[in-house]
């Protein structure tokens, strides 16, 4: 079993179940599935933006009303963008399994256990 794969499906399926850090060092050394790993971790810092935007606009709210709607702008932007980075990182899931002839059940299987 590819173990980079199986870190982007556990992502995938819940993306606060892996560090950002994990997903920084399959990043690297995840050579024949490298575009699963950049697109899991670069959607894994834009959910980090916005959780921040969504803290800030919480803020704004209390204080003024202008300025939590700029951030709630910025935190559906965040949102668009987190939305983009996971369905990159479904689409090359899918073709290292395609390519690969692995079977993807299998993968299912060990992230359920």
């Amino acid at each position: 079993m590819n173990k980079h794969i199986l870190l982007a499906m556990k992502w995938l399926d819940d993306k606060y179940s892996v560090s950002k850090e994990e997903l920084e060092e399959n990043k690297r050394a995840a050579e024949a599935v490298a575009y699963v790993a950049v697109y899991a971790a670069e959607a894994y810092a834009a959910a980090e933006a916005y959780a921040t935007a969504e803290a800030y606009a919480a803020e704004a709210y209390a204080t003024a009303e202008s300025a939590a709607d700029a951030t709630a702008q910025a935190a559906e932007a965040y949102a668009a963008e987190v939305k983009t980075y996971a369905e990159a990182a479904d689409y090359w899931v899918d073709k290292y399994f395609k390519e690969s002839g692995e079977d993807k059940n299998e993968y299912l299987k060990e992230l359920i256990r």
